[in-house]
């Protein structure tokens, strides 16, 4: 299969719908085009700032209620990967280097200067840093996920999609629930909500939860699991209505407490790091680790909302007033290792890294002042401004020892007197303001033509102060005097931009249209905030921009028996913000810079159907193909390539795909670099498939459900190095739920996730200890989720 064949399905699809007799109906030559009234089974999205049916609007959305996030078992914003087409989800150790990915585009640095490709959305406030989107979904409305880049509407951290978590508003009669679900691995869940009015104008809701998961991993040192968390959070909503004027005010808090995320050792070649991880056994089965210390992370949230909004009859004018405030904490046991106190290691391997981490905090104020039509014109609209100002203070300490003593025992304990090293500790000071005036609308040419367009002018600021300090507490320590300067620093930058969208939309009747758009989408300047940073030489990374293409139907039958999205996609990147690891363990060097790529491509298809054969049976198919190349130069190469490196003369040309050093004019070797040509965008399946039948019928006062999902994605490389060792092989997962449910009253179900005990892995690294270019370069370390073993579980709920 191929991309021809992904475009001849596509067509075949948009044909066979539009050829059912009900649909072939259109609307007359003169009558201007009017936004259609949601029907039973319709899905209103806000996917354009305006609500409208999931049918009607002209891009790519997946769209899922509560009742399907539920069903599905859906509890956190990570596990979305499962209903969207082309979303996909690599762990790092902590939220902050997390990363969700849409058709392959995505932002997985540690730096805290760089926005996300992929916004996060809660209740129309965008959040600053996608740290703050890997959160628990409590309450929840419907989710959309928007596919491609959105920044005429959504701003500048979207030029892969968006994600928009629309949580539930307060109602006019009094309603409640309450779902607890117990599981195994020692998993517990607890939500609530009670809504309802208080005055003939006023109404509330008010929901919370509470989350605990014992961990799935075992600390052989501890003799307990890890990789497990707590959370908790309260949300509440007040609803007034003052005549033609709403008003919303939202207050949003939790917190969460996570001893996650320690990878396994996958790979190890070498009898020393063996032996000291006993009684680890290092291998592709091994679900054990054996650290000194827990990998740790503590996160606030808060998210304060006003949303006004004034009824015009002819349109709505929206202010959307937001405070954020986001605080996180992390530190992370580096060696892996039970090394409480510093052993002898045999080699120049780190004797102790037991300290590595540190404190951010974030506080942001946002304005959005927007108006929209009310869709029953000709000329429909959107037009509005914006406004954020986010400030984020970041620190890091981190402490390195070695031995130096000779001829003692693998992992005996080291002398004072033989002790080297340092410890270093940064702070920076992040400032980033930005305005933004936007528009967007679509006109109805003639019968169901309409021609779309927007435009989005923004301008920014950023800057950086930073200040790092490393000092040696031991004797003998050369590192001060050997690249480990104290620096400090201000830089600024501002950019001005114009981007936008133009396409066309062809409406056959209220079941099917197509749609063909161009969007130019930017993410902005970033500079660096973190440990390893230069911050009087700070260089700015400049701005990521991408033109996409998109052409898509969606058609559904007269009866509903079929619907079918598809969308043909194509999106040229420039300047795509990356990490390079440009670390040297041979010198206990850790270091990643965040830079431009050369350029990327991303094309392909995606494919969402559901079939109703009968009243109780709907089945939901989902497919994509998606090729996701880059060029890149000055990326690091794999570790077990670098020993193996060309020597290329000054000013000779550099070659592609391959290791090499480079001579300055003094005679200076450059590290060890490639420049990538064609390279595989990380963690970006070329196939990914759904299959999801679930049938209903009446059990006596309930009604009895099963609900089976099939998922398959091909295989992936999680390295931007184009590493070989860190390949997850393609695999397939079957998650099943069966339950009992009535509308008001009681629910059970009971569930299996991963029902076949599918190993697979979402991010995969190198291990800091024993893993040089000349020292066993092939050790590997692998994250493995918990739905990457199979649990079972039970939930229990009861609305009113």
């Amino acid at each position: 299969m191929n991309i021809r064949f992904a475009t001849l399905l596509l067509s075949g699809a948009a044909a066979c719908v539009v050829a059912q007799p009900a649909m072939a109906q259109q609307t007359p030559a003169a009558a201007p085009a009017t936004a259609e009234p949601a029907a039973p089974g319709d899905i209103v999205v806000t996917a354009q700032k305006r609500s409208e049916r999931l049918q009607d609007v002209p891009l790519a959305v997946t769209a899922v209620t509560a009742d399907g996030l539920a069903t599905r078992g859906i509890t956190d914003t990570k596990n979305l990967t499962q209903i969207s087409p082309t979303l996909t989800y690599q762990q790092g150790n902590n939220a902050s280097n997390s990363s969700f990915r849409i058709r392959g585009i995505g932002t997985a640095v540690f730096g805290q200067g760089t926005e996300s490709s992929v916004s996060t959305v809660l209740d129309g406030v965008v959040m600053a840093r996608q740290a703050q989107g890997f959160s628990d979904l409590a309450d929840i409305e419907r989710i959309e996920v928007l596919r491609g880049p959105q920044g005429t509407l959504f701003g500048k951290n979207s030029t892969g999609g968006v994600i928009s978590v629309v949580t539930a508003r307060p109602t006019n009669t009094l309603t409640g629930k309450v779902n607890v679900t117990v599981a195994e691995k020692g998993e517990y869940h607890l939500n609530g909500t009670i809504a309802g009015p208080i005055s003939h104008n006023a109404r509330v809701r008010i929901s919370g939860f509470y989350n605990s998961d014992d961990g799935y991993i075992y600390n052989t040192t501890l003799r307990r699991k890890t990789n497990g968390s707590d959370s908790w959070g309260l949300r509440g909503k007040l609803d007034l209505d003052l005549g033609r004027l709403n008003l919303l005010l939202t207050a949003d808090y939790s917190k969460a407490k996570a001893f996650c995320c320690q990878s396994v050792v996958v790979r190890s070649d070498n009898a020393s790091l063996t032996t000291l991880l006993s009684p680890v056994v290092p291998g592709p089965d091994n679900t054990q680790v054996a650290s000194n210390g827990d990998t740790t992370s503590s996160t606030t949230s808060q998210v304060y909302s006003l949303e006004a909004k004034y009824d015009l009859d002819f349109a709505s004018l929206t202010s959307i007033t937001a405070w954020q405030y986001y605080s996180f904490n992390n530190t992370v046991d580096v060696d892996g290792l039970n090394t409480a106190t510093p052993i002898y290691t045999g080699t120049n391997a780190v004797a102790q890294y037991d300290v590595n981490g540190g404190p951010f905090t974030l506080g942001g104020l946002s304005q959005e002042l927007r108006l929209s039509s009310n869709g029953k014109n000709r000329l429909n609209y959107t037009v509005g401004g914006y406004f954020s100002d986010v400030t984020l203070d970041r620190e890091f300490t981190r402490r390195f020892v070695n031995c130096t003593a000779s001829g003692l025992t693998l992992g005996a304990v080291c002398p004072a007197t033989n002790l080297a090293g340092f410890s270093g500790h940064h702070q920076a000071h992040l400032r980033q303001n930005q305005i933004a005036g936007f528009a967007q609308a679509d006109f109805a040419i003639t019968g169901g033509l309409k021609a779309l367009g927007g435009l989005r002018w923004q301008h920014e600021f950023i800057s950086v102060w930073g200040k790092q300090d490393r000092t040696a507490p031991f004797a003998g320590d050369s590192i001060l005097a050997s690249g480990y300067p104290l620096t400090e620093g201000y830089t600024g930058a501002s950019d001005s931009v114009l981007t936008g969208k133009i396409g066309l939309q062809y409406e056959f009747s209220r079941r099917a249209q197509m749609y063909a758009t161009y969007t130019r989408g930017y993410k902005g300047q970033s500079l660096g905030t973190e440990f390893t940073q230069t911050f009087n030489n700070n260089v700015v990374v400049d701005p990521e921009t991408v033109n996409a293409f998109e052409i898509g139907f969606k058609g559904s039958t007269a009866d509903r028996k079929i619907s079918i999205a598809a969308a043909f996609f194509m999106a040229k990147y420039k300047n795509l913000q990356v990490q390079a690891n440009r670390s040297d363990p041979s010198t206990n060097t850790f270091t990643f810079v965040t830079t431009n790529a050369g350029a990327s491509e991303t094309k392909g298809v995606e494919i969402e159907l559901t079939l109703r054969p009968t009243e109780a049976l709907t089945i939901n198919l989902t497919g994509a193909y998606t090729h996701a190349r880059f060029d890149a130069d000055g990326i690091g190469c794999p570790l077990q390539n670098q020993a193996a490196f060309a020597t290329i003369a000054y000013g000779a040309a550099q070659p592609a795909n391959t290791c090499f050093k480079q001579r300055s004019s003094t005679g200076t070797l450059s590290g060890a670099i490639q420049n990538v040509r064609g390279g595989l965008l990380p963690n970006t399946p070329e196939w990914r498939l759904t299959f999801n039948p679930r049938y209903e019928m009446p059990v006596g006062h309930f009604t009895g459900y099963a609900d089976l999902n099939v998922a398959y994605q091909s295989s992936v490389n999680f390295s931007l190095e184009q590493d070989p060792l860190q390949t997850q092989r393609a695999y397939t997962t079957v998650d099943a739920t069966v339950g009992l449910r009535q509308d008001r009253g009681l629910s059970l179900s009971l569930f299996v996730k991963n029902l076949t005990d599918q190993r697979y892995y979402t991010s995969m690294g190198t291990p800091g200890l024993f893993t040089t270019q000349t020292v066993t370069p092939t050790n590997r370390t692998a994250f493995l989720p918990k739905g990457a073993f199979r649990y079972f579980g039970v939930n229990v709920g009861y609305k009113f």
